[in-house]
């Protein structure tokens, strides 16, 4: 081990700034348009962070810190664990770490490797992970409020279609008809924000959406979509939250069709992977309240509406993951089925399933308000 100190890092309460980092190992950078995705690349190798998650990865390996990559002002903040844990990866030397963290030791040449565990593993770890442990302070003294901005997201649009039923109905105008008419009851009966992903028939892309809802720091997503089933019987309502893997077969079959829409069925093998697993642990702080959002969406959907209740689900849909706020995925009827396609062409049908939506808005909001939520 080399025994003076091969740098003193500038630390910020109980984390680092990964400014000095890099500039003391002169590591190189390059971060996404939307400013969430890290790549940092040393002598010997490169790891990638997310903002919020506490994964790191590098070469197909993954490893969790005790807390998030997290922004804080004009800095990008890391625990004191990034050292030992990503830095060997970058530098292909050991590290030590001394002075309460600020003061590093590097080893000879060859000595440090990074430590990490492949997929499989990593579900197995993010399961036990301590989701309060991982806020930043400022987050758990946040007191309750109620909702301000809420994002809702018409499916599909211009060239992706949608599902169609069998007199030509398709599903991306439907769902924008149904989400005009919510934006405006949420703005008049509610005093919130609404913004909506597309306001016409024109195509938005995966990340678009989610960066949409992030961009507009949205307290809410709701992504309002028609099912379609092979079946012309099937009929009913279904509401869905993000999870790694479907709740059951009917849930996977709904997300990869949602998926193909959105142009994510061809990515294969480790990539794919990897990248489901980083925005899967972004919505980690979230799935409690996405879960009572989701359960309050589909209580009010059957109450109001009518019709068959087809239950709350899980499933690892694109639309959803990355949104860094509760988020769920809405199934307002099967337009396959004749009879529901006849109502949901209806106006006044439209409008008593925005009114179901609103009603499930407006009584999570009230919950929010009360701090009733769990993980709040």
């Amino acid at each position: 081990m080399i025994n003076s100190p091969f740098a003193v890092l500038t630390r910020a309460g109980n984390s680092l700034e990964l400014g000095s980092i890099v500039a003391a190992f002169s590591l190189k950078t390059s971060m996404d348009f939307l400013g969430e995705r890290l790549d940092l690349v040393g002598k010997k190798g490169s790891v990638r962070l997310m903002l919020d998650s506490p994964l790191i990865l590098s070469k197909g390996a993954y490893e969790v810190l005790s807390a998030p990559m997290r922004a804080s002002g004009s800095n990008i903040l890391v625990p004191t664990d990034f050292l030992t844990k990503a830095l060997p990866a970058l530098l292909g030397r050991s590290v030590v770490v001394e002075e309460k963290g600020s003061t590093v030791l590097l080893g000879e040449e060859g000595s440090g490797a990074f430590d990490g565990v492949d997929p499989n593993g990593l579900v197995r770890l993010a399961a036990f992970i301590d989701r309060d442990k991982l806020l930043p302070p400022e987050k758990k003294r946040l007191v309750p409020r109620g909702l301000k901005v809420v994002v809702i997201d018409p499916g599909h649009g211009g060239r992706d279609k949608g599902a169609k039923g069998g007199t030509g109905t398709q599903e991306k105008n439907l769902v924008l008809s149904i989400s005009r008419k919510l934006r405006t009851m949420l703005e008049e009966d509610l005093g919130v924000k609404v913004v909506l992903t597309r306001t016409a028939d024109y195509y938005v892309g995966l990340k678009e959406r989610t960066a949409i809802a992030n961009n507009n720091r949205a307290d809410l997503l709701l992504s309002i979509h028609a099912n379609a089933a092979y079946r012309r019987s099937v009929r009913g309502y279904e509401t869905y939250y993000l999870s790694f893997s479907a709740s059951d077969l009917e849930a996977s079959q709904v997300a990869l069709l949602e998926n193909r829409a959105l142009g994510v069925e061809g990515k294969q093998g480790e990539e794919a992977l990897l990248e489901a697993i980083l925005w899967d642990m972004a919505q980690l702080e979230y799935i409690n309240q996405s879960g009572e959002l989701a359960a309050r969406v589909q209580q009010s959907m059957v109450k109001y509406a009518g019709g068959r209740d087809r239950g709350v689900r899980q499933a690892p849909l694109a639309v959803l993951m990355g949104a860094r706020m509760p988020a769920t995925l809405v199934e307002v009827g099967f337009i396959t089925n004749p009879e529901q396609e006849i109502k949901l062409n209806r106006e006044t049908y439209q409008t008593r399933l925005a009114r179901s939506l609103f009603e499930a808005v407006s009584d999570y909001n009230r919950s929010l308000m009360r701090g009733e939520l769990r993980g709040q």
